[in-house]
């Protein structure tokens, strides 16, 4: 599943190139067999599997696996093409050995299946800018520290919400 946007204006055939290799990324991870999530900026997206943003990135065309989440050494590169052609076992090594970044979602205790998806305003009509948070069974908020996650349940007092 693929929720990207753009974070900064581009033009039509930057965003098209684009739109095209995102498409080809999640085709890659259908074609392997693993449901992952796209998200983020959609110029860098960030591809996340259960309660982890795993070690690679995309640069051009290029899928790249890292040994590291955080400026880790390139261990195997996948080219996205429309016909998609690679060897599976080093990226199942890969999955096995790398390390991948731990997230952090918010969900509701007494609605299990309920988790923090954003937010919207108490009223548009007025100059109140006061947000309060929205609920969902699909697409959570994804925050890559349990620290920050943290500060949103203090910020909007979710005391009936815990962090997985």
């Amino acid at each position: 599943m693929e929720r990207t946007q753009m974070k900064r204006p581009l033009d039509k055939d930057l965003k098209q190139t684009i739109q095209k290799r995102n498409y080809r990324l999640s085709k890659f991870w259908e074609k392997l067999g693993l449901e992952v999530e796209i998200i983020g900026d959609m110029e860098t997206p960030a591809v996340i599997k259960g309660d982890y943003c795993l070690a690679c990135y995309v640069h051009n065309f290029h899928l790249i696996f890292t040994d590291h989440y955080d400026q880790g050494k390139e261990v195997y590169r996948v080219k996205l093409q429309s016909i998609q052609e690679f060897e599976t076992e080093p990226i199942v090594e890969w999955m096995k050995t790398a390390t991948h970044r731990r997230i952090y979602r918010i969900k509701m205790l007494n609605e299990p299946h309920l988790f923090l998806v954003g937010y919207n305003f108490k009223s548009k009509e007025t100059a109140d800018v006061e947000k309060y948070p929205v609920f969902g069974r699909y697409s959570g908020k994804v925050y890559f520290t349990e620290d920050y996650a943290k500060e949103i349940k203090d910020l909007y007092q979710l005391d009936y919400c815990e962090i997985l």
